[in-house]
């Protein structure tokens, strides 16, 4: 089973990527609360996904690949239909995929 936090996303952009992400082998992890980074020792995710629109997010994802650097970072943007994936390990590099369900998911879960 992954385990899958979300980070802050509009409502809209959040009940989507939940939707999608609602398959087996998938657990979302919701623990509330604003602090991306206290959700994540709280919850303790494989995956933690998101929104690549916000101007936080780089630097959050910088500051997760070296804190957590087991943990695999998805961020999707609601504005370009795309996804940047952090895999565990890499300590910043990533790669970029259409954001679409299949992609998504098998993102999560690869």
């Amino acid at each position: 089973m992954t385990r899958v936090l979300m980070g802050d996303f509009e409502a809209l952009h959040r009940l989507g990527l939940e939707q999608i992400l609602r398959v087996d082998g998938i657990e979302l992890v919701d623990t509330g609360g604003d602090d991306v980074l206290a959700r994540l020792l709280e919850a303790l995710p494989d995956v933690i996904v998101l929104d690549l629109d916000k101007v936080s997010t780089g630097d959050l994802v910088h500051v997760i690949v070296h804190r957590f650097p087991r943990v695999k970072v998805v961020a999707c943007s609601s504005q370009h239909p795309m996804m940047r994936v952090f895999p565990p390990l890499h300590y910043g590099e990533f790669y970029e995929s259409d954001l679409d369900p299949a992609l998504l998911t098998s993102a999560v879960q690869a």
